[in-house]
């Protein structure tokens, strides 16, 4: 973990504010041993220990090693994205061997192409507000690869159709759905799968 977290490591190599942390390097390392001795961790840290890389580090070096996948749970959907859009996308450049990344959300964050269609014929919009919104949407998942509501920035966090558009699998029919292929959560799948 010196070799990475280190005052000369591969960390402040890239990163020009890096600040070397004793206690990232003890996490760091508490964390592999946590791994490779297939037992519980729990860390408590302070603000600015740098816990994010220091679980990251270890995460990646164990799955590389042993050619396993790990997960990471986070409380929040902003720690995912951060994760994903800064904290992965450095280690990809800094660490000397390759590794992939891909997030999962729950179902209620992406749209259902099968429930999007249907919404064409059916009374689910409230007003001219959300005639506007739902011609936005048929347009993004056209386009989006993700399916992924967090892309649609403008959408109000509380659209009353969401709801009846959404991914949740109380309605869904899986491998029967003509729109099984293109489906979001098909996709997220084959991507976590691949990662």
């Amino acid at each position: 973990m010196e070799k990475i977290f280190g005052q000369k490591g591969l960390i402040a190599k890239h990163h020009a504010e890096y600040e070397h942390r004793e206690g990232q390097i003890k996490m760091a390392e508490a964390c592999l041993r946590a791994f490779e001795e297939n037992r519980h961790l729990i860390v408590e840290a302070g603000t600015g220990t740098g816990k994010t890389l220091a679980y990251l580090v270890p995460s990646i070096a164990f799955a590389l090693s042993q050619k396993k996948r790990v997960i990471i749970s986070t409380g929040t959907k902003n720690l995912q994205e951060q994760l994903m859009e800064k904290d992965i996308p450095f280690l990809q450049k800094v660490l000397p061997k390759k590794f992939s990344a891909a997030y999962m959300k729950g179902r209620g964050n992406y749209a259902c192409l099968q429930k999007i269609k249907r919404a064409d014929t059916a009374p689910i919009l409230g007003g001219m507000d959300d005639v506007d919104f739902f011609d936005e949407i048929k347009h993004w998942a056209q386009e989006s690869t993700t399916g992924d509501r967090a892309e649609l920035v403008d959408l109000p966090e509380n659209l009353s159709f969401w709801k009846h558009i959404d991914a949740r699998s109380e309605t869904c029919l899986g491998q029967k759905c003509p729109e099984f292929e293109p489906c979001f959560i098909t996709r997220m799948r084959q991507r976590a799968c691949d990662a």
